[in-house]
Order: structure tokens, then sequence, then C-alpha cells
């Protein structure tokens, strides 16, 4: 017997069948990762093919947690230990103490081939951050770099009770898509006097080790000063600092005149030539920024209440173009990452995951409880945990492939998934 259906009915069945025949064309799907038991995976990072993962892995042994740096192949979930805490101790002068894996989100570089990660040293000196770390995605050629204060050549370090010429703290680095220009963020020294916190930005050429400073302080014998603008980088985590994929472009914030509160956002390239203010907002609330691979396109989002307000800007590296992101969803675009190729934007509203199109200004849902793989637990599925301030590096370089994390059921931590987004 065949069954009949009312109009109303009818009209139902074929809206649902046209809804799942959509859901199905659009092809995004969420995929599970890792599988790491009582352990904790964080800090996770997409190469530009979205194929190579970079992760922190939390192990638990008995009452202590031990740290490590892991890559894994998505497309068959292979996995590498590339560091792991302890295993290797510092160079001088810090010679017997061990090395740990440090609080920053480890980053690969774009072709999937080079791992960075800061590196803090152990127990009885305690110093968090204060080595670079780089090693291939093959486990060869690990080196571990620290960062000579420049202004401090020549210094009397012992009068003036220095513990090191070096800086303190990797505040920040990006790397370019090859692994071989690093930008870095550098905070503090060590000595017990302190003299203020100081910053610089050093410009590091993995293929001779080669350090180039583009902004820092001298030091006078009592204090840290400044001779020109810009001055004092913004510190915290990633706090507007971004390298292009090209490795061409830098953007970061920092100081512009004597008046405390003025800071903008600057540009200047690999070489050092260059060096311009690119935002005239005279205030200090650029909570993230991102390039796309060719150093042309900058994205940030600023967190104050001057010019157009709180929300997500779009503008040229050259300082031209500014332009205020309107959602027709969301009260603001909060920034979470920016596609590679500067075309698709990634942020959330209320569960979803949303994109927005730089291109046609649409924007469309990547995922939300409706998308198959979603896990419904205790908490909503996310874009990864990362530091205050930190720029995220969860999406490829087309925008298709996009990491989330998910709380399985019956685990209290949750574990890393790639979300697949059918991008037209």
């Amino acid at each position: 017997m065949i069954k009949k259906y009312t109009p109303i009915a009818t009209a139902i069945i074929f809206l649902w069948l046209t809804a799942s025949l959509f859901a199905t064309a659009n092809g995004n799907e969420i995929k599970r990762l890792t599988y790491s038991g009582n352990n904790a995976a964080e800090f996770p990072c997409l190469s530009d093919d979205g194929r190579w993962m970079l992760y922190v892995l939390e192990i638990k042994e008995d009452e202590t947690a031990t740290k490590a740096v892991m890559l894994m192949d998505v497309e068959n979930g292979k996995q590498r230990e590339l560091f792991r805490s302890g295993t290797k101790m510092a160079p001088a002068p810090y010679e017997n103490i061990p090395l740990l894996v440090g609080s920053k989100p480890p980053l690969i570089s774009g072709n999937g081939k080079v791992a960075v990660f800061s590196l803090t040293l152990g127990e009885p000196e305690n110093i968090i951050d204060h080595y670079l770390g780089i090693i291939n995605t093959d486990s060869t050629d690990l080196r571990i770099f620290s960062f000579p204060i420049e202004s401090l050549n020549q210094k009397d370090f012992k009068s003036l009770e220095f513990q090191s010429p070096d800086w303190e703290r990797v505040s920040n680095y990006a790397v370019d898509k090859e692994g071989h220009r690093i930008a870095c963020l550098l905070k503090g020294h060590l000595g017990p006097r302190r003299y203020g916190s100081a910053s610089g930005i050093i410009l590091l050429d993995t293929r001779d080790g080669k350090q180039r400073p583009i902004i820092g302080p001298d030091f006078n014998g009592t204090e840290w000063e400044w001779l020109s603008f810009p001055r004092r980088p913004l510190l915290g985590g990633g706090w507007s600092f971004c390298l292009s994929g090209n490795g061409e472009k830098l953007v970061f914030g920092a100081q512009s005149s004597d008046e405390k509160t003025d800071y903008d956002l600057y540009s200047v390239s690999w070489d050092g030539k260059g060096m311009k203010r690119i935002t005239d907002f005279h205030d200090r609330w650029f909570s993230l920024a991102d390039i796309s691979h060719d150093g042309k396109i900058l994205v940030f989002y600023y967190n104050g209440k001057k010019i157009d307000g709180m929300g997500t800007y779009v503008m040229n590296t050259d300082g031209s173009g500014l332009r205020y992101l309107e959602s027709e969803r969301a009260p603001r675009i909060e920034l979470f990452d920016l596609s590679g190729n500067g075309r698709t934007i990634l942020y959330k509203h209320i569960y979803n995951g949303m994109v927005f199109d730089l291109q046609t200004e649409r924007e469309s849902v990547a995922f939300d409880q409706g998308t198959p793989g979603y896990i419904k637990g205790l908490i909503p599925m996310d874009f990864p945990r990362i530091p205050a301030f930190w720029g995220a590096r969860i999406m490829s370089f087309k925008g298709d492939r996009v990491l989330l994390i998910g709380p399985p059921l019956g685990k209290e931590t949750p574990e890393i998934y790639m979300l697949h987004v059918d991008v037209k």
C-alpha cells in the first residue's frame, strides 16, 4: 500500500529533504583527531595544507605531569614526539638545569617541516619561556636559541647584578612558511634590580642562526632608555604581533609618542626597511592581529572605544583601506583566525563557528550542533583554547580545514577535532 501525505506534510518533507541535501552538499563535517585518554591535548596548530598538526600533550604520571610537543599526520593519525620536558639540559650559564616545554603554544611552519616552541628553565631557576626551541618535524636538528640584549654588550654584568646578558622571556614568536624566518617579541632581563620591563623585537634567521634587532631600548647603566619611536612594543602573548607567510612583512603594536597610552600598529619589512605606522587609533587595545601570506592584508581585533569602536577591522599593510567589519548576525565580529590566502575570517557567534568572506562579505555557519561529527558534552564544541592575546593558527591556507576541541562523553578534558569546511 502506498502511503499518501497531505499537501502540508508533503511540503514539510520536501523542505526537510532539501535541507538534508543542502547539508550533504555543503560537505562540512567534523572528525576526531586525538585519543589522549587520561592525558590532555592542548594548543594545536595547523600547516598550510591542513595535513600536519602540532600540539602539546600533557602526560599525567601519578601525581605529576610531563609535557611533550607532538606532531600528527591528520590523514592517517600517525604521531611523532618531537620534544619532551626534562630530556635535555639547558646551555650555559644554566648547565644541569632541565628544559621544560614552555607556556606558549608551539608553531608549525606553513610547509609542515619545522616546529617552533618556547622552553622554560626548570628548577631551581624556574624562568618561563627563556629559550626558543626549533626542530625539523622529522625529529632532526634540534636547536636551542637564547636572545642576547645587544644594548648590554660591553657592560659589567657583575656590578649590575645581571645573571645573564639575555632577554628574560620570549613573549611571542611568529614563523614564515619555510621555517627559515622567525620574529620574536622579547621581554625583561635577569637582574635582581629588574630596571623595569623592557621589551624588544628580534628577527632570527634559522639557516645561519643570525639575529637582528628591529626595535629595542638602550641601557645607560641605571635604566632602560628609548632613543626613538616606535618604542615599547606591546607584550602579553600574541598581542598584535604577526609575520606574513612569505616572511616579508611584520606587524606589531608599539608606543607612538611620549604620551604613555599613545599606541598604534606598525609594519616593517624583514630587512628592517620601511618602518611605518599604519593605524591612527592612539590607543593600546589592539588585542589580536593576523596577516595574509603575501603580507598585503591585515585584520585585527580592537578592544577599545575609539574610531568605530570595538570589533574587527581589515586594512592593507601599507596603511590604506581601513574598514570596520559588520555582522548581520552578531553584535560584532570577534576575530579568531584569518586564512593564509587572506580571504576568510573565523569567529564565533553564540555556540556556532562562523566564517566571514572578505571578498563577498557573506557570513555562513562553519559548524553547529547539526554538523556531522559534532560532539555533545557538558560544554559545546569550540575553537581551541589559547593564552590571552595569542594569535591562533588553526586554519589551513584555503580555510577548508579548521581545528576544534570538544568533550568526548565520559572525559573531563577535551580532545582535538578537525572541521572540514566546504569552501566555494
